[in-house]
């Protein structure tokens, strides 16, 4: 069976990798982009979770979906903290965990400190027990059709057709950088390898699809989750794959400073991941297709750490000039 969880998760995880390069899909880019008026990435973002939303209630009734986990636990406070600390991560590395690894396989070797500092991150977080209720236990009642009486395949269609029909009239004049995908197809490519991530943790016997968390800490308990490391690794495969498509595949470093922020950054994103309960994919991506409350509450939150970091970056930037 570990055979056939490395097989999977590395087969997940070349996909997600080789479609978060060709779109240059790093999540603090579209979280900020948002933030900045651009929306070229939220758009495929948007696009792409609609499309899993639909893909993953279909899953979810089949044999192969009954080991699969169906909804997110929403506890509010450690929800907001650890969305709220990835936000800073993401401001601070100036990247997201999934951006990590698929820019290490471009050859950006300045995040081997990144991922460093993740993994410590996680592993000091594991000692930290955040206080308040857990309003919604996980499973299929943690999610927003459950909560409104709705059946989740009903919901989720809903969802990509409104989706679809905001994006179609929204008129941008944001485009992709040259051999990078436009919305569009990354919309469709992200819907398309999220739920293929989900059929094959399903398959390899894993009850999560595309994620970081948990990996460094299963490494740490003596478990290890061999289709969630498969699954990491794949995705710096996956990357250097794309980079070499687009012509972006070199290998560098950083300046020293940077280094500084990508190890601190690291941290907090894996501390913030562990205090969540997801990361930028867990929540972002998987957590968000599932329909989870706590995965769009996460989401928020990790705008909301990003938009204040941002700000007193400027104070203290406009302080300095001043």
């Amino acid at each position: 069976m570990t055979i056939i969880a490395i097989v999977a998760g590395a087969l997940a995880g070349v996909g997600m990798g080789y479609v978060l390069q060709r779109a240059q899909l790093c999540f603090r880019a579209t979280f900020s982009g948002v933030l900045q008026r651009r929306f070229l990435l939220a758009r495929g973002w948007l696009l792409g979770v609609a499309i899993s939303s639909v893909g993953l209630s279909a899953l979810f009734s089949t044999p192969l979906g009954d080991g699969l986990n169906q909804g997110l636990p929403f506890a509010p406070v450690a929800d907001v903290v650890g969305g709220a600390v990835i936000g800073v991560g993401m401001a601070v590395a100036g990247t997201c965990v999934s951006g990590l690894f698929f820019k290490l396989g471009s050859g950006m070797l300045g995040c081997l400190t990144g991922i460093g500092g993740w993994a410590v991150g996680e592993l000091v977080a594991r000692h930290v027990v955040l206080p308040g209720p857990i309003l919604l236990p996980g499973g299929s009642g943690a999610t927003f059709p459950a909560v409104l009486g709705v059946p989740r395949p009903a919901f989720a269609l809903a969802f990509l057709a409104l989706v679809a029909g905001v994006l179609w009239m929204w008129r941008s004049s944001d485009r992709p950088r040259p051999r990078h995908w436009d919305w569009p197809i990354t919309g469709v490519a992200l819907g398309a390898v999220t739920i293929a991530g989900w059929v094959l943790a399903g398959a390899a016997g894993a009850d999560f699809g595309p994620s970081t968390v948990g990996a460094v800490a299963a490494f740490a308990v003596g478990e290890p989750n061999w289709w969630l490391t498969a699954f990491l690794l794949g995705i710096v495969a996956g990357g250097a794959l794309a980079a070499r498509v687009t012509g972006d595949f070199q290998v560098r470093g950083e300046p020293r400073v940077r280094y500084l922020r990508l190890v601190a950054g690291g941290f907090l994103l894996g501390a913030g991941g562990w205090l969540a309960g997801g990361c930028n994919l867990g929540h972002g991506l998987s957590g968000v297709a599932q329909l989870n409350v706590a995965s769009w509450v996460v989401v928020a939150a990790i705008l909301g750490g990003l938009a204040a970091a941002r700000g007193v970056r400027a104070v203290i930037v406009g302080s300095a000039h001043a």
